[in-house]
């Protein structure tokens, strides 16, 4: 009878240990529920939002400044001792900045950069700086010329440029014309045509 009794206590132990495992495993999984529940909440924000700690992106067209390229140009071709002339790209191109930069001591470049109506970004700088010094400056890196486009009737150089880009350079009466940026080769040749077309800008 004991022994009954011994065997019968202990089959009750064991029921209510493995009856606890289960109860254990539940309050486990309700007690991670709500730490889930945040990870999840906090995903869902950073796949919505984007951390822009200095401003919005240079090409978003709602954001972007807007230059008067008129305005900067006739200021420019007063100052530089070279032909400047005013490309007109077509409706849709948004001019976003423009500036005079010293590619050598003796040297500097009038530039302007657009953004396309796909929103990528084009620049033309105009110097009478030589070709290898003015696509060094712009470039970034020693120049490497990858070969030659024919647009607007001329024969532009293709180099490397930063960001996995390419510069086209041409000379136009006398003077170096550079196309730079991230947009589609149509582009490229848009704003090359542009350029070559353009009437000079005539100081006050």
């Amino acid at each position: 009878m004991a022994e009954q009794r011994n065997q019968g206590a202990a089959d009750e132990g064991s029921d209510r240990s493995t009856g606890a495992a289960p109860r254990s495993v539940r309050a486990m999984l309700f007690a991670m529920l709500p730490l889930v529940l945040v990870v999840l909440g906090i995903a869902g924000l950073t796949g919505r939002c984007s951390l822009s700690p200095v401003g919005p992106p240079v090409n978003d067209p709602e954001t972007a400044p807007t230059v008067n390229v008129s305005v900067e140009l006739d200021a420019a071709a007063s100052d530089v001792g070279f032909p400047v002339v005013r490309p007109r790209p077509p409706e849709g191109w948004r001019a976003n900045s423009a500036d005079v930069a010293r590619v050598t001591e003796q040297h500097r470049a009038v530039r302007v950069g657009w953004l396309t109506p796909r929103t990528h970004y084009l620049r033309l700088s105009q110097s009478a700086a030589n070709e290898a010094d003015l696509v060094a400056f712009e470039t970034e890196r020693p120049p490497r010329a990858r070969g030659t486009v024919h647009a607007a009737g001329t024969r532009w150089v293709v180099y490397d440029s930063i960001r996995s880009e390419v510069a086209w350079v041409t000379d136009h009466d006398g003077v170096r014309m550079l196309i730079t940026g991230n947009g589609t080769e149509q582009e490229f040749r848009v704003l090359a045509e542009a350029a070559l077309r353009a009437d000079p800008v005539r100081p006050e």
